[in-house]
């Protein structure tokens, strides 16, 4: 692996809690609830801020998208343009696609929006505060000289030591992707199950979205992480563990969790930024994974569908389509709930 472990991050100001370590990345992943696509594919194989945008409000940097209050299920999702979802916020999109599945009868959507425009704002006062780092020589080093990086680790550290976000250590071992709280983001909104690497990169590209910065989710074979991609600078961010933020390079995902072979690569899903319809694939793929752990097979077979349909190249939807239609468990998982608490028989 490259290098798991990484010089200590530096202290916050007084008052804005501890600092952190940058822990190894291994630790939250070992066979543990990676995107819902990767159980498939072992049966088939910056632009900165300027100084006075950074100075605005959260709400002003992001406003409400067009349309947005809008969309009430995934089902209007699925109706946009390529377009169209260019201006959805992500959040919402990973929310509405968690809506109606056993296990988030509590979600609260709107609310939930207002507790992650709340966590930016914080985000945002704790990165400005300590902006002074990236040129101060003495914690300089530590970010690289790179605004970006420390924008990004701030976006980590302000939300795992002051929001309560984590890692759910039980899913390291123990993957259930029948539980929307494992493979959505609410599962860390006000909410103590925490979230794995199907949801935590989503989060905090969620929380960078509503600052302005450049970020987007990208997949390796069997893990999603997060990417910065301004037009000077270029970024990984890998925060999806308990307690520290890596900037790993392209080859390093390459080859972790899985390597990807010359085949894999050519299909063009790996190792780089996807567009909204991508990231859409990726949560009506989750969905389908949840019907599908709960054998509700015509839902996770409609899921699939649509997931392919929006990333027709990429691997993960094409096996997961023809693996629902045969009624074969996804591999690597046996059901993990009874009959008598599935809602409704068997489709």
């Amino acid at each position: 692996m490259a290098s798991n472990v990484t010089n200590p991050a530096p202290q916050r100001a007084q008052g804005a809690g501890t600092g952190h370590r940058r822990a190894p990345m291994a630790l939250a992943f070992v066979g543990g609830a990676a995107i819902a696509s990767a159980v498939f594919y072992f049966a088939a194989r910056p632009q900165l801020l300027p100084a006075k945008t950074q100075a605005q409000s959260v709400a002003s940097i992001v406003p409400e998208p067009s349309g947005n209050s809008q969309l009430k299920s995934f089902h209007d999702l699925l109706e946009l343009t390529p377009q169209q979802l260019a201006s959805a916020d992500i959040a919402l999109m990973n929310l509405l696609c968690a809506k109606g599945i056993p296990g988030a009868e509590s979600l609260d959507i709107p609310a939930a929006l207002k507790r992650l425009d709340e966590w930016a704002a914080k985000v945002k006062v704790e990165t400005e505060r300590h902006l002074y780092r990236v040129t101060d020589p003495k914690f300089a080093d530590h970010y690289n000289h790179s605004e970006a990086r420390l924008r990004a680790e701030f976006i980590v550290q302000t939300l795992q030591e002051d929001c309560g976000v984590h890692y759910n250590m039980e899913r390291v071992r123990n993957v259930d992707f029948s539980n929307p709280k494992d493979m959505f983001i609410l599962g860390m909104i006000d909410d103590a199950n925490g979230g794995t690497c199907a949801s935590m990169p989503v989060l905090y590209v969620a929380i960078g979205r509503r600052l302005g910065y450049p970020m987007k989710l990208a997949l390796a074979k069997q893990h999603v992480y997060c990417r910065w991609e301004g037009t000077t600078e270029k970024l990984n961010i890998e925060g999806a563990a308990n307690g520290g933020i890596d900037f790993p390079p392209d080859d390093y995902y390459g080859t972790w969790p899985e390597p990807i072979s010359d085949e894999e690569m050519a299909t063009g899903e790996f190792l780089r930024g996807l567009t909204p319809s991508e990231e859409l694939s990726m949560f009506m793929l989750n969905r389908g994974c949840c019907h599908h752990a709960r054998e509700e097979f015509a839902a996770a077979v409609a899921c699939f569908a649509e997931s392919h349909r929006l990333m027709p190249n990429a691997i993960g939807p094409k096996v997961a389509v023809s693996t629902a239609m045969e009624r074969k468990p996804m591999p690597g998982q046996q059901t993990q709930v009874t009959r008598n608490s599935r809602k409704g028989n068997k489709s």
